[in-house]
């Protein structure tokens, strides 16, 4: 059987908390268009909205973030990249507190995640999924097109 190749998101948003939102709505919609399982969907979901929060945390303002997001066979890469040149760090957090557990949910769902830096002064944030029976999941025919935007839209379109 010919190998498909991998779908490829890009999406630019500004660092505003209601970017986590979007950037969550985005990835829903993507996964759906490239027939994602509902698990993987719900899994990524939850990873985008802990690396842009972290993201829009990191440096609010005008600097805006970047996510994409990979499938291939194996796996789905979701990447979030900012303006803020240091690490990532899992934090201690309570049984009665509010946040600080996004990197451990991250640890938990993904089956690797690291980060590395950017130029002049950045870094991206990645997590790696396993996509399952990705057989099912990518089309054996290309070209599908990359999908890339500024913002996101309530009404993307699967696009071919």
């Amino acid at each position: 059987m010919p190998r498909s190749r991998p779908q490829l998101s890009l999406l630019t948003l500004d660092s505003t908390p209601e970017s986590v939102s979007g950037a969550r709505r985005h990835t829903a919609q993507v996964l759906h268009c490239w027939h994602a399982r509902v698990e993987l969907s719900d899994a990524a979901r939850l990873v985008v909205s802990e690396l842009a929060t972290n993201a829009v945390r990191a440096r609010g303002g005008p600097h805006g973030f970047t996510l994409s997001l990979v499938l291939d066979r194996d796996h789905l890469l979701v990447q979030v990249g900012d303006r803020d040149p240091h690490p990532p760090r899992p934090r201690e957090a309570g049984p009665d507190a509010t946040g600080g557990r996004g990197l451990h949910l991250v640890d938990t769902l993904s089956s690797r995640w690291g980060y590395y830096r950017t130029a002049p002064d950045g870094k991206v944030v990645w997590a790696e999924l396993p996509a399952g029976a990705a057989e099912d999941l990518l089309p054996t025919e290309w070209p599908y097109a990359a999908v890339e935007s500024k913002a996101p839209s309530a009404t993307t379109a699967c696009s071919r």
